[in-house]
């Protein structure tokens, strides 16, 4: 195996050679920014899983890169915690198989550094018998991080007793399985769930939903559409997850752009008018507030007077709110218990916005 990279991209180039002589080539475009030594552990990691889908108990790697080789030798000193978490990756593989890694020289390393070069071009050619993948993140990123040996995704116990009547341990999870597995049918060694009325919904891992939302919501059909109506196509399309809602939620919460143009109501940013209180007392704040649940002696309103200075409430309970217990209450609460003030600031209610309410302010 070999790794390149440029300022842009990445590549791995790995060759499978089998005891008995048949050979496998595959590239893998590592569509981010990577340097040298992590496209190296990016083909390493693709090497090791590679053999461990071909059925491979042991498997020898020859690597031109001698800090990787030392690396996982133990040799050298791994110290950037990137490349902490490289080697965590190829360590949890390693355990899995017999694995031996030799380091060669470059010029012994040809047919695998011909297929890195070629996958990190800009334009890339894939000959022919060549696998090929595209990858579109590292593997050391949270997402895409799994632990190894269990189970990666929702639909493998599902297709596992679809296909072997494998159950999951415990009398309550493999009813819980049963009932489930009852409203799934397995096609070709492809999850389909079942509808009433409507086509059989291929069923995505986690990886598939993230690529086919994307592909739905931004693609070359997409229209940035908003949760419920992505999911609504992503049903349309024929597809199924059991999160999709929240999924679809998150995604478009957290999307760039939906959040730059949504259509919300963004009025000019203007100057604030300050509202100033000279001294304590001297402006008071007039409102009413209710009906409430009625209570004893049919009291179910409530006159609120608070000073702007220092916060003060002064509120009374009141039967009814006509224009005589507001006056009456402004008079007993404010006028005799703090003085004559200087502003009061109301709003249009007919309690205070009439001839007789302004006579007595006078």
């Amino acid at each position: 195996m070999d790794g390149s990279s440029n300022k842009q991209v990445g590549g791995a180039g790995i060759v499978l050679l089998s005891p008995k002589g048949d050979t496998i080539e595959c590239m893998v475009h590592l569509d981010f920014p990577a340097t040298n030594n992590e496209s190296e552990y990016e083909a390493l990691i693709a090497r090791l899983n590679l053999a461990k889908a071909a059925g491979a108990t042991r498997v020898v790697i020859y690597c031109d890169s001698q800090v990787i080789t030392n690396q996982i030798n133990g040799d050298y000193e791994c110290k950037g915690e990137r490349m902490k978490r490289y080697l965590d990756q190829v360590r949890a593989r390693v355990d899995d198989l017999e694995a031996k890694i030799v380091q060669i020289p470059r010029g012994e390393n040809e047919q695998a550094d011909r297929l890195a070069k070629a996958t990190s071009a800009e334009h890339m050619v894939i000959p022919g018998n060549v696998l090929s993948f595209v990858q579109l993140s590292p593997l050391i990123d949270p997402s895409n991080m799994q632990e190894i040996g269990s189970d990666s995704s929702w639909t493998t116990p599902l297709v596992s007793y679809l296909k072997d009547g494998v159950l999951l341990e415990g009398k309550e999870a493999a009813r819980k399985l049963k009932v489930q597995a009852a409203r799934f049918v397995l096609i070709k060694d492809v999850l389909y769930k079942r509808g009433f009325s409507r086509p059989y919904l291929r069923c995505l891992g986690t990886e598939e939903a993230e690529y086919v939302m994307r592909e739905v919501h931004e693609g070359i059909c997409g229209n940035h559409s908003w949760s419920k109506s992505l999911v609504h196509k992503l049903v349309r399309a024929r597809y199924y997850w059991p999160t999709m809602q929240k999924d679809a939620e998150t995604y478009v919460r957290t999307y760039d752009k939906c959040q730059r143009f949504n259509n919300i109501i963004r009025q000019p940013t203007k100057e604030l008018t300050p509202m100033p209180a000279p001294w304590p007392f001297a402006q008071w704040g007039l409102d009413i507030m209710g009906p409430f649940l009625i209570a004893i002696r049919q009291l179910k309103f409530l006159v609120v007077g608070i000073d702007y200075f220092t916060k003060w409430v002064e509120a009374e309970i009141l039967a009814t709110i006509t224009e005589k217990n507001v006056r009456n209450f402004v008079w007993r609460c404010i006028i005799c218990r703090f003085g004559i003030p200087r502003v009061f600031v109301l709003d249009n209610e007919r309690q205070f916005d009439n001839d007789s309410f302004q006579d007595f302010c006078s």
